[in-house]
Order: C-alpha cells, then sequence, then structure tokens
C-alpha cells in the first residue's frame, strides 16, 4: 500500500478527486481521500489481477469521488461515522463579534458536541470540534481585544449545527444522558434547548451584521 501511495499516478488520482469533490460542495481531508483511493485501486487490482500500481489507471476521480459521496450522504445510514467530509466553506467574509458573545458560541458548540458524542454521531461531534478549534483561535489571535474577527462561515455552519441538535433533542430523539433509565435528564434536555435556541438567535444576528 505504501507503494502505490508514493507514485506519481497515484497522487495524480488523489489530486484529481480532491478537485472533483470540490466542485460537489465538499471538501474532504487529504488523508481520507488518499486513503480511499488506495482501498479502490486495490480493489480494482485484485478483481482484474494486477499490480496495485498497474491499477491505477483504471480508477477515475469520479469513480472515488462518488464512493466518497455516497459514504457522507445523510441518506446513508452510517454517515454519522464518516468524519473527515466537510461542505465546502464559500463565504470568505468576516465580522466583528464580541468576545463575550464569542465565549457564549464557543459554549453552545461545546454542548452540541456532547450531545452528538453522546448519541454517537461521530461526525456531528467531530464537526463541532472543529468548530469550537476555530473560535478558540479566534479569540487568541485576538490579544484581549473586544472584538474578535471570525469568518461568517463559521458563524453559519455553527448556526446550522447547534440548530440540528436542538430539533434532535427537542423531538426526544436525542438527551444528554441516552441511557434508557429516568434520572431527571429531560429536564436538562429542555432546560438547553432553550439556551441552545437562543445561542442560534445570536449566531444568525451576528451573521446579519457583515452585510450593515
Amino acid at each position: 500500500m505504501a507503494d502505490i501511495k508514493s507514485g506519481t499516478g497515484f497522487k495524480a488520482l488523489v489530486a484529481q478527486t480532491t478537485a472533483v469533490l470540490l466542485t460537489r460542495g465538499l471538501e474532504v481531508e487529504p488523508v481520507a481521500v488518499r486513503d480511499v483511493v488506495a482501498y479502490v485501486v486495490s480493489t480494482a487490482a485484485e478483481k482484474v489481477r494486477l499490480d496495485p500500481e498497474e491499477a491505477v489507471h483504471l480508477v477515475s476521480p469520479e469513480m472515488v469521488a462518488d464512493a466518497i459521496a455516497a459514504a457522507a450522504d445523510d441518506s446513508n445510514e452510517d454517515a454519522s461515522a464518516v468524519h473527515a467530509v466537510r461542505p465546502v466553506r464559500l463565504d470568505a467574509r468576516t465580522v466583528d463579534v464580541p468576545t463575550m458573545a464569542l465565549g457564549r458560541l464557543v459554549m453552545a458548540g461545546a454542548q452540541a458536541g456532547k450531545y452528538a458524542a453522546a448519541n454517537r454521531d461521530g461526525r456531528a461531534a467531530a464537526h463541532a470540534m472543529d468548530l469550537v478549534t476555530e473560535l478558540g483561535s479566534a479569540t487568541v489571535s485576538a490579544s484581549g481585544s473586544e472584538l474578535v474577527e471570525v469568518p461568517v462561515g463559521v458563524l453559519d455552519e455553527l448556526a446550522d449545527l447547534v440548530q440540528r441538535v436542538v430539533g434532535r433533542v427537542d423531538s426526544g430523539e436525542w438527551s444528554i444522558c441516552p441511557c434508557g433509565e429516568p434520572h431527571e435528564q429531560e429536564e436538562v434536555d429542555r432546560q438547553v434547548v432553550v439556551a441552545m435556541s437562543q445561542d442560534v438567535a445570536i449566531a444568525r444576528e451576528l451573521q446579519a451584521k457583515e452585510g450593515q
């Protein structure tokens, strides 16, 4: 497998696959793309009884992109386990966010990640942690300023993610403790739904400030 990944043809296929994914609005971690390409090439090689290095030309970037997109499709029941796929962030604008509000958003992202992890949605949990890390990095770079420059795309992704978590908690699909035994977790869930709904509103308000 290591020999395939070092070949020029393999590297070109990885680059082409990444480009195809971007045209489909998907951004995938490079190591994940390489692993899937290696798997698809190896599978093709076994079928036609060729060495993997010789089978690279049998695999198209569209074929690999199709496999990744299918695995990450929300209609696929296993999609929650696909951590490496993110929507491409198209909005590169930034907005100044008060540090107090930013702290609230960091807490919202962390809470969303906690619920996602507790309810075994690894993809949402990983996305939440990525967003919390980005917000934390913005806070550090602000060097004590009262306003922090934050990408509008981060606010948009955070609001969408937290809103999805709110919906699942509010419907009873998710709980802070999905153990099945009642021990007042429903009250905690109700309070979290109210707080996180307010956090979504804050994120959307801050988004709207960019155009003002």
